[in-house]
């Protein structure tokens, strides 16, 4: 975990606009998050709160029991200060496990000039547990916005060793990303 979840007594629902710029400039690169979350569903893999200019890059991130990779928070289409998040290059799969209202990669709120490129996710697992249908590969959560979302592929779960490329892969449509009250600002390039 990274950056600011607005902790109490702050009401997480509103737009902080100096939390994002107390945290900024991390890089997460070239890890395995593998088997995560087993005493706490709602834990993930790799999760960004208010930051900006931050990258998660060529990490692997199986087993979940909720979401693979999430940055963002606050649930607001206002200004928050985050901005130039760059989420690359990743390959996520075996997430969803327990819990939905999940994505392989999950956003919130809006983050001006950020990107979602080149990863490559699997279907999100059939979760026992889920209250609902919300698993998507991307999952643009309550106000996200300002994301340029290009080049991401999803496939099956090559069997064996995780981390394995997925088999049969294919990119990412616009109608497979779950949206939920997503703003205007969002590009979809494929």
């Amino acid at each position: 975990m990274g950056g600011s979840f607005a902790e109490s007594p702050r009401e997480v629902h509103r737009p902080y606009t100096d939390l994002a710029k107390r945290c900024q400039r991390l890089t997460i690169k070239e890890n395995f998050v593998v088997d995560a979350a087993n005493e706490d569903w709602g834990a993930v893999g790799i999760a960004l709160g208010y930051v900006r200019h931050c990258t998660i890059s060529k990490n692997h991130v199986f087993f979940l029991s909720y979401s693979g990779i999430c940055v963002g928070w606050g649930w607001t289409p206002l200004n928050t200060g985050m901005e130039h998040n760059c989420i690359e290059g990743n390959n996520v799969s075996n997430y969803a496990r327990q819990l939905y209202d999940a994505g392989g990669i999950y956003t919130l709120s809006n983050q001006p000039g950020s990107v979602i490129s080149g990863n490559t996710i699997s279907a999100p697992y059939p979760a026992p547990y889920a209250t609902n249908d919300r698993g998507f590969c991307i999952y643009l959560d309550a106000r996200t916005d300002g994301f340029t979302i290009e080049n991401n592929y999803t496939g099956d779960i090559a069997p064996g060793f995780a981390g394995r490329p997925l088999t049969n892969q294919r990119p990412i449509r616009r109608d497979e990303i779950g949206d939920n009250h997503p703003g205007p600002n969002i590009i979809f390039k494929q």
